[in-house]
């Protein structure tokens, strides 16, 4: 670790001096970042902007996931600074970075977390070629730690250079399974669960409604593609079938969006298709079936969840569609907040008046955009917000448990915590810390705590889209699987279930018998050998009998490949048998010892 710091010491001053010789004026001032000074400052990651198109690195803001989520960590740190039995007499700063919802955009951008990390690896002077003094004048603050990022992709590209400088890293949104391996991402934490528990979700909604054959479609990166393995390895414990597995690009048009709907449509038999697609990836396939005028039975992951910007303009075929999203309730303070903001009271956000531009049809430059206001109209507070603000609680409790454990009765920091040292921090503290969360309603108990792989828990809602009095609208139907840690592999309930009741039947019913013939010793000693021999045979039955019925019968399924894997990592790590690519690769599809064949295979 030492040399990966050593090489990131000299690229980052190499760089330095490349910037000063060539371009003397240069200033990195027209670069947007939120910095609040503090004597911690947290790191925040998100999305402000969706991905660009083609060349391009930011796309249009994103009013939800960017603004709000952003929104929400600054409004964390208000109320956190204003509290005075949270690191009173220290101030909470924050350096926050846009990702534009991009990978690589957000390693470059994360730079500017470790650089003074970097500085504190070597402080000593650095001469520039030309015998000028590397300038360290534009040198950020030390990061205590980052709050982000949004997408799995990009969490796994921070975490993999934030933990070379030993920097914690708590996601608020980030769900791939990959990011629970504490022997790859050490430094990481999450208050959401990881994606198996809900690819176990989608999996059991199937089964629920007989659905055997369908197809998949996942977005292209961490989170769709070892999301929809971990989906496929439940569905074949489950005997459902995959017809076709589809994957959408970073930077698909139109054009290709439609092939992946005609690809579908190979399979005609599939009526059901299982996303596991960023947001906007399920906006632009809904709006490609639109074009096209077909419409599916659609099971959706968290990333289309109960957005209503996903489904905008797709209304039609987006009915019937069933959806995931993480059971969280709205903050009412950040409501009031967030409504009262406005591009003259909240200039501290850089990117607040071009949101304001985009939400109003606006230009500050052309007409006044003051007459508008978000107190007016329907204001939808994003789904992440709760686990945004409990990232942000989480760090702050962690830094005050470590305060009161180094600064003992101290009511500022001390030497023990200049700097902080982030591998103890999340070790010891982040990983320990336990608190009620912050804003919750008064009927709900809500315990915010890591597992030892640093993940959150959580309740998944599921969520059934239709038309309803004239209006198309998310209807939440049931909450589905706490995903708290049960025994793995345990699929025998009914069978131990249907024993215990029959047993139960047996014994009441030697009662009576046993007690109305209490004359005749023989009745009774026969009525109780009968019982005895009756409960002993039901157990062997129902318990045993469908085990002798796999090992005699079905020794395929007598392997551990065909379990629930008992690794937590098994999602990420298991090979799918069937192909990511286009349509043309057909595999045929076998469910309970048939393939399934659609008129259409002879095509393909």
């Amino acid at each position: 670790m030492a040399l990966f710091a050593a090489s990131w010491v000299w690229l980052l001053h190499t760089a330095t001096c490349l910037a000063n010789s060539q371009n003397p004026s240069y200033s990195t001032a027209a670069k947007k970042e939120i910095s609040m000074e503090g004597d911690l400052v947290i790191g925040g990651l998100f999305p402000v902007h969706e991905k660009g198109r083609a060349s391009e690195d930011c796309g249009k803001i994103n009013e939800h996931r960017g603004i709000q989520r952003l929104e929400a960590m600054l409004f964390a740190l208000d109320e956190i600074n204003k509290d005075p039995s949270i690191l009173p007499g220290v101030t909470l700063g924050a350096h926050i970075l846009d990702t534009c919802s991009k990978d690589t955009y957000a390693l470059e951008q994360s730079l500017d977390f470790v650089r003074a990390s970097l500085t504190r690896v070597d402080g000593s002077e650095h001469i520039c070629p030309d015998g000028s003094y590397a300038i360290h004048d534009d040198v950020p603050t030390a990061i205590t730690g980052v709050i982000g990022g949004s997408y799995s992709d990009v969490s796994i590209q921070v975490a993999n250079l934030l933990r070379l400088f030993q920097i914690p890293q708590v996601s608020y949104a980030s769900t791939s399974a990959k990011l629970s391996d504490k022997s790859r991402y050490d430094y990481f934490a999450r208050t959401v669960p990881p994606d198996f528990y809900q690819a176990k979700a989608m999996s059991e909604i199937l089964r629920f409604f007989n659905w055997t054959y369908v197809s998949t479609v996942a977005s292209e990166g961490d989170y769709g593609e070892t999301g929809i393995e971990a989906f496929e390895q439940e569905a074949r414990a489950r005997n459902i079938c995959i017809a076709t597995s589809e994957k959408v690009g970073r930077s698909m048009n139109k054009k290709t969006f439609d092939g992946v709907i005609k690809a579908l449509l190979q399979k005609p038999s599939a009526k059901v298709v299982v996303l596991f697609t960023r947001s906007e990836d399920a906006r632009e396939l809904l709006a490609a079936a639109q074009r096209i005028n077909v419409s599916f039975t659609w099971v959706a992951s968290d990333g289309w969840g109960a957005l209503e910007s996903v489904v905008a303009g797709s209304e039609p075929v987006a009915e019937g569609a069933i959806t995931i999203e993480l059971a969280a309730y709205p903050i009412k303070e950040f409501a009031i907040y967030f409504r009262n903001l406005d591009p003259y009271n909240n200039s501290r956000n850089p990117w607040f008046r071009e949101f304001w531009e985009h939400k109003f049809q606006c230009s500050f430059h052309t007409q006044d955009c003051s007459r508008h206001s978000l107190k007016t109209g329907k204001f939808e507070q994003e789904s992440k917000i709760m686990f945004v603000v409990n990232a942000v609680y989480a760090m702050a409790h962690s830094l005050h448990n470590m305060h009161q454990a180094l600064c003992p009765n101290a009511t500022k920091l001390c030497d023990s915590m200049k700097p902080v040292n982030g591998k103890r921090f999340y070790k010891d503290f982040m990983l320990n810390v336990k608190f009620d969360a912050p804003f919750r309603p008064a009927d709900t108990k809500n315990i915010i705590r890591f597992d030892r792989y640093g993940d959150g828990i959580g309740l998944y809602n599921i969520f059934n889209y239709h038309r309803a009095d004239g209006r198309y609208r998310y209807q939440k139907v049931v909450y589905a699987f706490k995903t708290r840690k049960c025994p793995e592999n345990f699929n025998e309930a009914k069978f131990i279930g249907f024993t215990m009741y029959t047993t139960c039947i047996i014994w009441l019913a030697f009662l009576p018998i046993f007690y109305v013939t209490s004359s005749d010793y023989r009745v009774q000693t026969t009525t109780m050998c009968i019982s005895v021999s009756l409960s002993g045979t039901v157990v062997l039955g129902c318990l045993f009998t469908p085990k002798l019925h796999i090992i005699l019968f079905q020794p395929q399924k007598n392997v551990t490949s065909h379990r629930v894997g008992t690794n937590r990592f098994s999602a990420t790590a298991a090979g799918s048998s069937h192909s990511h690519g286009s349509a043309s690769q057909y595999v045929p599809t076998v469910c309970n010892g048939r393939e399934v064949v659609d008129s259409t295979t002879s095509s393909l």
